[in-house]
């Protein structure tokens, strides 16, 4: 138990010693038109309505809203918006570990209001999901995720920054894929995380008890995750500041 603790007590160390990044320097270090802002699930199913929304989830969007308008206004190229969007069948199989969400044609499955404007921008890119790892997903044309991913290596150094949630589901599984697809082509790419632009959900021990699920507690789920991306080459940091 004291191993674990002090296990706990280093990582909650290290993350308190986050970095933040500016805005402005991410762009400069990357050039506008190699940057690209990955939004994960920042839809209504998860902030908004329905069985999985989380008030808590909700935080980040404003912060995200203010990094992609700021993004946008220095140049990024529209087609370097990148959502990535459950859009579930209505019997998928991933429903045997979540409840019902997000089932394709239904408003769960529609983007946050906050950020329609982008996804409507031309040029954005939507990569609809039927599982939390997006790689496999599939835009409008059939492309899949993780061929445009390697289109994009192609082209040279990249930098990806993956907002949005859940840290410990979507953002863990899709940020980690681009930083290992990208391992995998010995490709030059930066994956960045911010803890301020990504959440998760709550659900405490004594609900989890009431209601006969699985406790979640959403502080140490994104503190985990955070630094399990980190350990795997993800570039965490505590937030990315607009100036």
């Amino acid at each position: 138990m004291n191993k674990y603790k002090e296990f706990l007590n280093y990582m909650e160390a290290d993350l308190s010693g986050l970095p933040t990044l500016q805005a402005s320097r991410l762009l400069e270090q990357a050039g506008a038109e190699r940057l690209y802002l990955v939004f994960v699930d920042i839809i209504n199913g998860f902030c908004e309505e329905g069985a999985l929304a989380s008030d808590r989830v909700a935080e980040m969007v404003e912060p995200v809203r203010q990094l992609a308008q700021f993004s946008v206004s220095q140049g990024i190229p529209r087609q370097n918006l990148i959502f990535l969007q459950d859009d579930h069948t209505p019997n998928a199989v991933e429903f045997g570990s979540f409840p019902p969400h997000c089932v394709s044609g239904t408003t769960e499955a529609d983007t946050v209001k906050e950020l329609r404007p982008f996804l409507e921008a031309p040029g954005a890119r939507l990569f609809r999901k039927n599982a939390t790892n997006g790689l496999f997903g599939r835009d409008a044309e059939g492309l899949r995720f993780f061929e445009f991913l390697e289109g994009v290596f192609r082209e040279g150094p990249a930098t990806f920054v993956v907002t949005g949630d859940c840290t410990d589901l979507c953002i863990y599984q899709n940020a980690t894929g681009i930083r290992l697809l990208a391992n995998e082509h010995d490709a030059d790419v930066r994956v960045v995380v911010s803890a301020e632009h990504t959440r998760t959900f709550d659900t405490p021990v004594e609900t989890a008890k009431s209601i006969g699920a699985h406790a979640h507690d959403g502080e140490f789920m994104d503190h985990v995750f955070l630094y399990h991306m980190k350990l795997n080459g993800v570039e965490v940091v505590r937030t990315i500041q607009v100036d």
